[in-house]
């Protein structure tokens, strides 16, 4: 708990320094934050003691997505790992404010759209033979 807590801190403080670059034509990660937070709240039935931990959580994690891609320069697979681990370490930061039964729908949820998105779009990498390629039925 000591090192996710001094993650998050050390997180918090990168993206503070560098929170003065612009967003381009996309929304901002302030934007993206409060649209995942309304999104929860409603998916989820956060409490209203919930909804404030919960939309820090998403403007922290919004912010270091924002900074990872500009670093990426256009170039997403370079940076798919952090990505990834920036996605466990907020996945671990809702379980320290989400309920068990929240937190179970909330990945869920996360599973179905990744699924939906892989299937739907015909893009990235599929899963276990998923293919790229034409799937005629």
């Amino acid at each position: 708990m000591k090192k996710l807590l001094f993650a998050f801190v050390c997180l918090c403080v990168a993206l503070t320094v560098s929170a003065q670059q612009g967003g381009g034509n996309q929304r901002t990660p302030e934007e993206n934050a409060k649209r995942t937070t309304e999104r929860m709240k409603s998916d989820l039935n956060l409490t209203p003691e919930q909804v404030a931990p919960v939309d820090s959580v998403n403007l922290v994690f919004a912010q270091a997505r924002a900074k990872l891609i500009e670093k990426a320069n256009g170039d997403r697979a370079s940076i798919r790992d952090d990505m990834q681990k920036l996605n466990a370490l907020q996945l671990e930061a809702y379980g320290k404010v989400l309920t068990a039964d929240q937190l179970a729908t909330y990945k869920k949820q996360m599973e179905d759209r990744r699924q939906k998105a892989q299937g739907g779009q015909g893009g990235g990498q599929g899963r276990r033979g998923g293919g790229e390629g034409n799937n005629q039925n």
